[in-house]
Protein backbone atom coordinates (compact mmCIF):
# COMPACT_ATOMS: atom_id res chain seq x y z
CA UNK A 1 0.00 0.00 0.00
CA UNK A 2 1.00 3.73 -0.13
CA UNK A 3 2.32 5.45 3.03
CA UNK A 4 -0.55 7.10 5.13
CA UNK A 5 1.42 10.23 4.06
CA UNK A 6 0.63 9.77 1.02
CA UNK A 7 -3.01 8.72 1.24
CA UNK A 8 -4.04 10.77 3.81
CA UNK A 9 -5.25 14.73 2.60
CA UNK A 10 -2.43 17.46 3.25
CA UNK A 11 -4.72 19.45 5.33
CA UNK A 12 -5.55 16.50 7.83
CA UNK A 13 -2.18 15.45 8.32
CA UNK A 14 -0.84 19.30 9.52
CA UNK A 15 -4.04 19.49 11.22
CA UNK A 16 -3.20 20.55 14.77
CA UNK A 17 -5.90 18.44 16.74
CA UNK A 18 -8.22 20.52 19.59
CA UNK A 19 -6.63 20.22 22.73
CA UNK A 20 -8.73 21.34 25.91
CA UNK A 21 -7.78 21.85 29.13
CA UNK A 22 -9.88 18.70 30.64
CA UNK A 23 -7.26 16.57 28.47
CA UNK A 24 -4.26 18.75 29.73
CA UNK A 25 -4.45 18.79 33.16
CA UNK A 26 -5.76 14.81 33.06
CA UNK A 27 -5.04 13.04 36.44
CA UNK A 28 -5.48 16.08 38.50
CA UNK A 29 -8.02 16.48 41.07
CA UNK A 30 -10.05 19.05 39.66
CA UNK A 31 -13.63 19.81 40.36
CA UNK A 32 -14.45 23.47 38.75
CA UNK A 33 -13.35 23.79 34.81
CA UNK A 34 -14.12 27.32 34.39
CA UNK A 35 -12.52 26.80 31.03
CA UNK A 36 -15.68 25.25 29.87
CA UNK A 37 -18.01 27.49 31.11
CA UNK A 38 -19.60 24.40 32.82
CA UNK A 39 -22.15 24.74 35.65
CA UNK A 40 -20.84 23.44 38.98
CA UNK A 41 -24.56 22.09 39.57
CA UNK A 42 -26.29 18.74 38.49
CA UNK A 43 -23.47 16.34 38.31
CA UNK A 44 -22.70 14.43 36.32
CA UNK A 45 -24.55 16.03 33.54
CA UNK A 46 -22.85 19.22 33.99
CA UNK A 47 -19.45 17.77 31.75
CA UNK A 48 -18.44 17.77 29.24
CA UNK A 49 -17.79 14.13 27.92
CA UNK A 50 -14.51 12.41 27.73
CA UNK A 51 -13.64 13.01 24.10
CA UNK A 52 -12.05 9.97 23.81
CA UNK A 53 -14.34 8.06 25.39
CA UNK A 54 -11.82 6.20 27.26
CA UNK A 55 -13.70 3.99 29.64
CA UNK A 56 -16.16 2.95 27.24
CA UNK A 57 -13.05 1.79 24.97
CA UNK A 58 -11.62 -0.35 27.73
CA UNK A 59 -14.93 -1.85 27.95
CA UNK A 60 -15.03 -2.86 24.48
CA UNK A 61 -11.60 -3.65 24.00
CA UNK A 62 -12.71 -6.50 26.19
CA UNK A 63 -15.53 -7.35 23.86
CA UNK A 64 -13.79 -7.28 20.79
CA UNK A 65 -10.76 -8.45 21.56
CA UNK A 66 -9.04 -5.49 19.97
CA UNK A 67 -6.64 -3.32 22.12
CA UNK A 68 -7.88 0.61 23.01
CA UNK A 69 -5.60 2.40 20.47
CA UNK A 70 -6.48 0.73 17.52
CA UNK A 71 -10.46 1.86 17.85
CA UNK A 72 -12.29 4.92 17.02
CA UNK A 73 -15.60 5.75 17.95
CA UNK A 74 -18.30 7.41 16.27
CA UNK A 75 -22.05 9.01 16.03
CA UNK A 76 -23.19 6.09 14.71
CA UNK A 77 -21.34 3.92 12.24
CA UNK A 78 -22.49 6.89 9.30
CA UNK A 79 -19.65 9.28 11.31
CA UNK A 80 -16.79 6.89 11.25
CA UNK A 81 -17.70 6.25 6.86
CA UNK A 82 -18.02 10.36 6.42
CA UNK A 83 -14.68 10.32 8.82
CA UNK A 84 -12.76 8.42 6.05
CA UNK A 85 -13.77 10.08 3.03
CA UNK A 86 -13.07 13.29 5.33
CA UNK A 87 -9.39 12.00 6.06
CA UNK A 88 -8.67 10.55 3.09
CA UNK A 89 -10.34 11.52 -0.16
CA UNK A 90 -9.52 15.60 -1.79
CA UNK A 91 -13.13 16.67 -2.94
CA UNK A 92 -13.19 16.69 -6.89
CA UNK A 93 -10.35 14.94 -7.12
CA UNK A 94 -10.29 11.27 -5.62
CA UNK A 95 -12.66 8.28 -6.17
CA UNK A 96 -14.17 5.56 -4.21
CA UNK A 97 -15.01 1.81 -5.68
CA UNK A 98 -17.47 0.35 -3.70
CA UNK A 99 -19.67 -2.89 -4.27
CA UNK A 100 -23.33 -2.91 -5.49
CA UNK A 101 -25.68 -3.51 -4.36
CA UNK A 102 -24.55 -2.15 -0.51
CA UNK A 103 -24.98 0.07 2.14
CA UNK A 104 -26.63 3.20 0.95
CA UNK A 105 -24.66 6.18 3.09
CA UNK A 106 -21.70 5.12 1.27
CA UNK A 107 -23.29 6.89 -1.76
CA UNK A 108 -24.67 9.55 0.11
CA UNK A 109 -21.07 10.52 2.22
CA UNK A 110 -19.37 10.39 -1.44
CA UNK A 111 -21.82 12.82 -2.33
CA UNK A 112 -21.81 15.40 0.31
CA UNK A 113 -17.68 15.07 -0.20
CA UNK A 114 -18.03 15.58 -3.55
CA UNK A 115 -16.28 12.21 -3.98
CA UNK A 116 -16.66 10.73 -7.05
CA UNK A 117 -18.47 7.11 -6.50
CA UNK A 118 -17.62 3.90 -8.74
CA UNK A 119 -19.96 0.74 -8.77
CA UNK A 120 -19.08 -2.83 -9.24
CA UNK A 121 -21.80 -4.76 -9.40
CA UNK A 122 -21.86 -8.36 -7.70
CA UNK A 123 -22.59 -11.28 -9.87
CA UNK A 124 -25.21 -13.47 -9.96
CA UNK A 125 -24.29 -15.24 -6.53
CA UNK A 126 -24.36 -11.62 -4.45
CA UNK A 127 -20.27 -12.40 -4.39
CA UNK A 128 -17.51 -9.88 -5.32
CA UNK A 129 -14.91 -10.40 -7.69
CA UNK A 130 -11.48 -8.37 -6.88
CA UNK A 131 -10.40 -8.52 -10.11
CA UNK A 132 -13.28 -6.26 -10.93
CA UNK A 133 -12.99 -4.32 -8.30
CA UNK A 134 -9.27 -3.65 -9.06
CA UNK A 135 -9.59 -2.82 -12.60
CA UNK A 136 -12.36 0.05 -11.70
CA UNK A 137 -9.36 1.85 -9.42
CA UNK A 138 -7.48 4.09 -10.70
CA UNK A 139 -4.28 6.27 -9.13
CA UNK A 140 -7.01 8.43 -7.38
CA UNK A 141 -8.80 5.92 -5.72
CA UNK A 142 -8.37 6.02 -2.07
CA UNK A 143 -10.91 3.55 -0.74
CA UNK A 144 -12.51 0.46 -1.23
CA UNK A 145 -15.68 -0.41 0.75
CA UNK A 146 -16.94 -3.90 1.16
CA UNK A 147 -20.29 -4.54 3.27
CA UNK A 148 -19.88 -8.31 4.54
CA UNK A 149 -22.02 -9.77 5.80
CA UNK A 150 -23.88 -7.47 2.81
CA UNK A 151 -26.29 -5.36 3.26
CA UNK A 152 -29.11 -5.66 1.14
CA UNK A 153 -28.13 -8.96 0.01
CA UNK A 154 -27.23 -10.60 3.40
CA UNK A 155 -24.45 -12.95 2.28
CA UNK A 156 -20.25 -12.64 3.86
CA UNK A 157 -18.30 -11.54 0.93
CA UNK A 158 -15.95 -14.90 -0.36
CA UNK A 159 -12.86 -13.92 2.36
CA UNK A 160 -10.03 -15.12 -0.15
CA UNK A 161 -11.71 -12.16 -2.87
CA UNK A 162 -11.54 -9.52 -0.16
CA UNK A 163 -7.59 -10.57 1.24
CA UNK A 164 -6.92 -10.40 -2.55
CA UNK A 165 -8.13 -7.02 -2.87
CA UNK A 166 -6.64 -5.99 0.30
CA UNK A 167 -2.92 -7.40 -0.81
CA UNK A 168 -3.42 -5.85 -3.77
CA UNK A 169 -4.88 -2.39 -3.41
CA UNK A 170 -2.72 0.63 -2.58
CA UNK A 171 -5.11 2.31 -0.63
CA UNK A 172 -7.82 1.97 2.57
CA UNK A 173 -9.90 -0.91 2.58
CA UNK A 174 -13.24 -0.43 4.46
CA UNK A 175 -15.04 -3.58 5.59
CA UNK A 176 -18.17 -3.27 7.07
CA UNK A 177 -18.99 -5.89 9.90
CA UNK A 178 -22.10 -4.18 10.62
CA UNK A 179 -23.88 -7.58 11.05
CA UNK A 180 -20.88 -9.92 11.85
CA UNK A 181 -22.69 -11.01 14.98
CA UNK A 182 -25.16 -12.74 12.90
CA UNK A 183 -22.68 -14.87 11.38
CA UNK A 184 -19.68 -17.43 13.06
CA UNK A 185 -17.34 -16.59 10.45
CA UNK A 186 -13.86 -14.77 11.96
CA UNK A 187 -14.05 -11.01 11.92
CA UNK A 188 -11.87 -9.22 9.74
CA UNK A 189 -10.84 -7.33 12.67
CA UNK A 190 -9.18 -9.74 14.50
CA UNK A 191 -6.70 -9.40 11.11
CA UNK A 192 -6.06 -5.83 11.68
CA UNK A 193 -2.26 -6.02 12.49
CA UNK A 194 -1.50 -7.97 9.38
CA UNK A 195 -3.50 -5.16 7.04
CA UNK A 196 -2.40 -1.88 7.94
CA UNK A 197 -4.80 -0.50 5.19
CA UNK A 198 -7.63 -2.18 6.32
CA UNK A 199 -10.90 0.04 8.36
CA UNK A 200 -13.34 -2.31 10.30
CA UNK A 201 -16.71 -0.76 11.30
CA UNK A 202 -18.22 -2.66 13.74
CA UNK A 203 -22.24 -0.93 15.21
CA UNK A 204 -24.50 -1.29 18.29
CA UNK A 205 -27.49 -0.79 16.18
CA UNK A 206 -27.96 -4.16 15.28
CA UNK A 207 -27.61 -7.60 16.97
CA UNK A 208 -27.10 -5.17 20.61
CA UNK A 209 -30.21 -3.86 19.78
CA UNK A 210 -28.98 -0.68 20.77
CA UNK A 211 -30.22 1.63 17.66
CA UNK A 212 -30.74 4.83 20.40
CA UNK A 213 -27.36 5.46 21.41
CA UNK A 214 -26.05 5.86 18.31
CA UNK A 215 -22.72 4.21 18.56
CA UNK A 216 -20.19 2.98 16.11
CA UNK A 217 -16.89 1.76 15.77
CA UNK A 218 -13.93 1.59 13.58
CA UNK A 219 -10.92 -0.51 14.55
CA UNK A 220 -7.79 0.00 12.21
CA UNK A 221 -3.75 0.37 12.48
CA UNK A 222 -2.94 3.28 15.60
CA UNK A 223 -1.83 4.96 12.65
CA UNK A 224 -5.27 5.46 11.33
Amino acid sequence: MKTLNQLVRPNILNLAPYSCARDEFKGREARVFLDANESPYNSPYNRYPDPLQLALKEKLSRIKGVPVENMCLGNGSDETIDLAYRCFCRPGIDNVVAIEPTYGMYKVCADINNVEYRKVLLDDNYQLSADAILAACNGNTKLIWICSPNNPTGNLMNAEEVEKVLRQFEGIVVVDEAYSDFTKARSWRSRISEFPNIIVLNTMSKAWGCAAIRLGMAFASKDI
